[in-house]
């Protein structure tokens, strides 16, 4: 007997679209995007299915840094027109986020040279910040 597929995720709120990304990021998601995004900012945002939960029903640290990582990676990008990749971030969870909850992660990119760029990412829900993410990345070649 096959599985119930997974109910269909709410609509886009105003001002966000659905945009295909790396494999991985396309799995774990959907992962929206803000269409209007300052230059060194970028903000994403995600509803909470039950499959981003952890055994508790809230969402998993994992997949709040995951959503982190997108985020500080394209505020560069779209500053510095450079890929990059993650050599060092850190997390801190101030308050759980929970399954149904409307989750944006607001990356920007802080300071960069020619080699590295770093960055920051605030998760906020309803307006509150419930976790903090720093990140440096090595950007690669010019586009």
């Amino acid at each position: 007997m096959a599985a119930d597929p997974p109910p269909a995720s709410p609509p886009a709120p105003p001002g966000f679209i659905h945009l295909l990304r790396a494999p991985f990021v396309n799995h774990v998601g959907p992962l929206l995007q803000r269409e209007e995004n300052p230059p060194g900012r970028m903000t994403l945002g995600l509803w909470v299915e039950q499959v981003h939960t952890n055994t508790m029903g809230f969402m998993h640290g994992g997949m709040i840094a995951t959503v982190c990582d997108s985020a500080m990676a394209r505020s560069t990008h779209g500053t510095l027109k450079r890929r990059t990749v993650t050599l060092r971030m850190a997390m801190e969870y101030f308050d759980p986020v929970k399954q149904g909850e409307w989750m944006e992660a607001h990356g920007r990119l802080v300071d960069h040279d020619e080699d590295v760029a770093h960055t920051e990412c605030l998760i906020v829900i309803k307006g509150q910040t419930v976790a903090r993410s720093t990140g440096v990345f090595r950007l690669l070649r010019k586009l």
